[in-house]
């Protein structure tokens, strides 16, 4: 199964512009979130009217990762050629000094038995003489070649050696040139994420969510916290049967069609299962947003939980299905859709997803409530990227597990 693709990917303050998203304090009741909503889609029309980030900008800054990162791999590739030559020459000069070890005491034996004068004084004829004769300057001069030969190589050696450690300080300039080209866009962790969601599928999913509230009896006045409760878990659940952890959490850096990209992975990639295999709600709790086909990240799902007391926001993204709404309550067992990021669901194949190459589940948690409110609850997308954790209850990048416990 192929890696997760992924890409520089830039969410609103680059998508929308610079200006910051104002973050406001906790909506603790229903009138608090419609506000937030408010001020949303207020950022939203100014952020439209001010698109200080231009597209060019943002190219040229890609073009420099590229060619710091192409410069990188253009260094390793030297480094490995001349380890390779020195691993041979060191080679050579072993088999030449043993060759040489072979004549010389062949030579010395001759000598100090007379056998070198015996050789020649046994010739059948002067011919033979002059053969044998010959045979032993031959047998000499190749050992002196072979000796010239073996120190001609230990000076290569040398000299490779020192070749390699100028690339090796070359590699190391090399690579703080490409880490200062990506630090440029690293300022603002909401600008690097493989999964994002948009401003216009934020403003919507609250807007479900609120309704969801009103549905449930919620009025304005009312406290969100005791109006809408999640129930505590005593433990975590994997979102899958089985699976191999084929991108981890953090800062990565990669390949993707013959092209550098990078960016943040707030989330941990589970592959090795089939594209329609089952997820699970990793703990019981409550369905906050669900948003369909989204440009980067497909079908994607985020609930609200609470484990051992603290409040926590489930991310699933690169869905094939969705079988849950906003405001479903869900235990460990609830299948809430299934595996996707592969197949139709593929750009390339007529589908919505454009961050993936194949079938895998994005998976996250982040520590509050986000887009929820009370005071564990937060609307800033920038806010929910940096609470953003290592999933608590998976194992290490490139681990294979076979169990959801």
């Amino acid at each position: 199964m192929m890696k997760t693709v992924v890409k520089v990917l830039l969410v609103l303050t680059l998508v929308m512009g610079l200006t910051p998203w104002k973050v406001n304090a906790a909506a603790e009741t229903l009138k608090d979130l419609k506000n937030e909503l408010a001020q949303l889609k207020k950022e939203k029309a100014t952020a439209d009217a001010n698109k200080n980030k231009t597209q060019a900008e943002i190219n040229a800054e890609n073009a420099k990762i590229a060619g710091a990162h192409a410069a990188v791999e253009q260094a390793e590739s030297e480094i490995a050629l001349a380890k390779k030559k020195i691993e041979d020459t060191t080679e050579e000069i072993e088999i030449a000094k043993v060759e040489s070890e072979k004549i010389l005491v062949f030579y010395e034996i001759m000598q100090g038995e007379n056998d070198f004068l015996n050789y020649i004084n046994g010739s059948a004829s002067m011919t033979d003489m002059m053969m044998r004769i010959e045979a032993i300057a031959q047998i000499l001069e190749y050992n002196q070649s072979r000796l010239t030969q073996m120190e001609q190589l230990i000076t290569d050696n040398q000299e490779l050696q020192i070749e390699l450690a100028k690339k090796q300080v070359d590699l190391e300039n090399k690579i703080v040139t490409y880490e200062n080209s990506l630090s440029s866009l690293k300022h603002d962790l909401s600008q690097l994420v493989e999964v994002t969601l948009d401003i216009s599928s934020q403003i919507k999913a609250q807007e479900e969510l609120i309704k969801f509230y009103e549905d449930a009896g919620c009025k304005d006045a009312d406290k969100l916290a005791t109006c809408i409760t999640v129930g505590d878990n005593a433990r975590w659940y994997k979102p899958t049967t089985k699976g191999y952890i084929s991108s981890g959490f953090g800062y990565r850096s990669f390949y993707l069609n013959g092209k550098p990209y990078s960016d943040y992975h707030n989330a941990v990639d589970v592959a090795g299962i089939s594209g329609g295999s089952p997820l699970y709600a990793a703990a019981g709790g409550t369905v906050a947003a669900v948003i369909k086909k989204a440009s980067c990240g497909g079908n994607q799902v985020y609930i609200h939980v609470r484990v051992k007391g603290v409040a926590y926001t489930l991310t699933y993204a690169h869905m094939q299905d969705v079988y849950v709404k906003v405001g479903d309550k869900v235990n460990y067992q609830t299948v809430i859709g299934t595996m996707g990021g592969g197949g139709a669901t593929l750009k390339k194949n007529g589908g919505w997803d454009t961050c993936s190459t194949g079938w895998h589940l994005h998976f996250g948690v982040a520590k509050g409530f986000y887009l929820g409110g009370g005071t564990e609850g937060y609307s800033s997308y920038s806010k929910y990227v940096a609470n953003s954790i290592v999933p608590p209850m998976m194992p290490s990048y490139g681990q294979w597990y076979y169990s959801r416990t």
